[in-house]
């Protein structure tokens, strides 16, 4: 009885939202938008251009048309209502890397990577709600977006961040004359305050270093940690607590109060582990983690709070039967660093077992609540649910949810 409650006390809360399809652009005239605009106050729908501090879904979509420079779109929508009530535009410099084509790493590449009209649903539906280091492209009020840079003669790459007038503020010095390694700075992040820019970069000897750069006039570099990158393709660069840590591994997830962590590490598979004190390599034998058992059958798509995970299973076909295409909690503060999964550990089934192919899209800030996308046969659509046991999915409908959910990344719930 007490899931039932709470499954009615909070579904209100986004319950006429919905799954219809609003053919307006990410660019479109919208009387309640403001794009371009940087400051103002706290409550959308005003000319502001501000996000609201909650009561807003955020999301980014990337566009990369053949005659016009690429430009990322961050939108804010009201998640009763799905109307869109705040949107800003960065236009992404020339030099700027985009496309996988130029082997560099960038979390903005894994932005544009599919975002082109008609192209966010997969057979699989959309993308997962976004990993953690796609929200950091940006600052906190979404004022400036960090880059990446490539020099297309000599295949140099620094920093930089571009804000939404379009001014380019280059955060790295130019190569010099000396006869040494080609610069490779790459993993561009804001740290949350915007106070500075964070970055990797590998030497000929595949030796990874995290630093960050000062966004000030002095554009000072603080080097955080280094170590050896060897077996870390795919790896990438996510920021934790505070004081900001870096953490560089692979799918790293991190926890609201900033101290904790999921990634997946080569050779020991999905895991979780405290932020540590200083910026790490996320590897085996690299930092410490304690392994989740294969039987939490658990693909950790987020943190619910600073100790339980969002799960779907791991392999996209949960080994029980009640769990089929469904997600469940992970308490990973039981954990013990055995193989055995401890007991109490997993939450039930939180919407009943089925066919469908369903892909969590929102976790909301409080972690009372997710969005999820449902793929049946062609027809996608989505859906509000408590995230408790045997909660009751609530379909959205409101027409302009399927423009805010279907395309892009959803990069925040407040």
């Amino acid at each position: 009885m007490a899931v039932s409650a709470v499954a009615v006390v909070l579904l209100p809360l986004v319950a006429g939202c919905g799954g219809g399809h609003d053919d307006s652009g990410p660019g479109a005239k919208d009387t309640k938008a403001t794009a371009g605009q940087r400051g103002g106050g706290k409550t959308a729908g005003k000319g502001s251009g501000a996000f609201p501090d909650k009561g807003v879904v955020i999301t980014a979509l990337c566009s990369v048309p053949a005659s016009k420079p690429a430009s990322v779109t961050v939108m804010g929508w009201n998640p009763t209502t799905w109307e869109r009530t705040v949107s800003r535009t960065f236009t992404v410099p020339a030099e700027a890397v985009v496309a996988e084509a130029d082997g560099v790493a960038s979390p903005l590449v894994e932005l544009c990577a599919d975002n082109f009209p008609g192209a966010g649903t997969s057979e699989d539906g959309p993308r997962a709600v976004a990993a953690t280091r796609l929200r950091q492209l940006f600052d906190e009020d979404f004022s400036r977006m960090a880059v990446v840079l490539i020099d297309r003669e000599t295949e140099a790459t620094g920093v930089g961040y571009v804000d939404t007038s379009g001014k380019l503020t280059k955060l790295s010095a130019e190569q010099g004359d000396d006869f040494g390694d080609t610069p490779r700075e790459e993993n561009a992040v804001f740290a949350r305050n915007g106070s500075a820019v964070w970055f990797t970069e590998t030497d000929s000897s595949d030796h990874v270093r995290i630093a960050s750069r000062s966004v000030a006039g002095d554009h000072a570099v603080t080097e955080q940690a280094g170590g050896d990158g060897d077996y870390m393709d795919g790896a990438a660069l996510a920021l934790a607590g505070d004081p900001v840590r870096g953490l560089f591994g692979k799918e790293v997830r991190i926890s609201p109060d900033g101290r904790r962590a999921t990634a997946f590490i080569t050779w020991q598979g999905y895991n979780v582990l405290d932020v540590p004190q200083r910026s790490a390599l996320l590897k085996a034998k690299g930092v410490e983690a304690t392994g989740i058992p294969a039987g939490a059958d658990c693909y950790p798509y987020g943190w619910v709070d600073g100790r339980t995970v969002l799960c779907g299973s791991r392999l996209g076909e949960a080994k029980d039967p009640k769990r089929k295409n469904s997600f469940w909690t992970l308490d990973a503060s039981r954990l013990d660093g055995t193989a055995d999964l401890p007991k109490g550990a997993l939450g039930g089934p939180i919407i009943p077992a089925t066919d469908r192919r369903n892909t969590v899209r929102a976790i909301a800030q409080d972690g009372k609540q997710m969005i999820f996308a449902s793929l049946q046969g062609t027809r996608l659509d989505f859906f509000a649910s408590a995230i408790a046991p045997g909660a009751t999915p609530k379909k959205i409908t409101a027409a302009g949810a399927g423009r805010a959910l279907g395309l892009g990344d959803v990069l925040e719930w407040r």
